[in-house]
C-alpha cells in the first residue's frame, strides 16, 4: 500500500539545481547498479544526465560525481534535486500497471538497510513530478526530491528522514507470450537537510 503521496502528482515547484542519477545496466544477466550526483551544468539538466550516464556506463568510480553501487542506502544530502533512474537493459522496461506507479513509496520492508532503530520512514511528501523520459536513448524515470519531511515541510539543518520505495521493472521472456514478468526492486535510503 502506498505510503504518502503518489510520485505522479505535482510538487511545490521550487527551483532545483542538482541531479541524482541511478543507473541500472544489465549485460549477459549481470546487473551494474550505480549512483551519481552532480550540480546541473550550464548546458542544462539533460546534458548533465547524459554526462553522468557516460560515467556510469564506463563504471568510472574515480569520478567525483560517484556516490556508490547497489540499490540500497541511496542518500540525498542538502540539495533538492532531480532523481533520474536510467534503464540500460535490453528486454526490460519500467512497468506502469493499472493503479500502480512504476515508483511506489512504502511504509516498511523486512530487510531494510536503514539503521536500527531506523531513521523515521516518512510518508512520501518529498518525491513528485514523475515523468517518463529518455536519457542517452535509454528509457528513464525522472522525478524531483523536494527534500521534505513527512508533513511536507522543508527538512531542517541536519534532519534526516528515511524512505523505502518499490521500483517496478518488466522483464520479457525469451520464449513466451510477450507479457514477461514484473520485478519489484525495493531500494531504501535517506534524505538529510541542509548543512550550515
Amino acid at each position: 500500500m502506498i505510503h504518502g503521496d503518489s510520485v505522479r502528482i505535482a510538487g511545490p515547484g521550487n527551483k532545483i539545481s542538482h541531479v541524482m542519477l541511478l543507473y541500472i545496466g544489465v549485460t549477459d544477466g549481470k546487473w551494474l547498479v550505480s549512483r551519481w550526483f552532480a550540480p546541473i551544468g550550464a548546458n542544462g539538466l539533460e546534458a548533465t544526465e547524459e554526462g553522468l550516464l557516460k560515467l556510469a556506463r564506463a563504471d568510472d568510480s574515480s569520478a567525483p560525481e560517484f556516490r556508490g553501487y547497489t540499490f540500497e542506502n541511496i542518500s540525498f544530502v542538502e540539495y533538492m534535486c532531480y532523481f533520474t533512474v536510467v534503464l540500460d537493459a535490453p528486454g526490460y522496461s519500467f512497468h506502469d500497471g493499472t493503479g500502480t506507479d512504476p515508483m511506489l513509496f512504502l511504509e516498511k520492508k523486512d530487510n531494510s538497510s536503514l539503521p536500527p532503530p531506523p531513521a523515521p520512514v516518512a510518508p512520501n511528501k518529498s518525491f513528485y513530478d514523475l515523468q517518463d523520459v529518455s536519457v542517452g536513448g535509454f528509457p528513464a524515470l525522472r522525478c524531483r526530491n523536494y527534500m521534505r519531511n513527512g508533513n511536507g515541510e522543508p527538512l531542517k539543518e541536519g534532519e534526516t528522514i528515511g524512505f523505502i520505495f518499490n521500483l517496478y521493472i518488466r522483464a520479457n521472456y525469451v520464449h513466451g507470450d510477450g507479457f514477461g514478468v514484473v520485478l519489484a526492486i525495493d531500494p531504501d535510503g535517506t534524505s538529510t537537510g541542509p548543512r550550515m
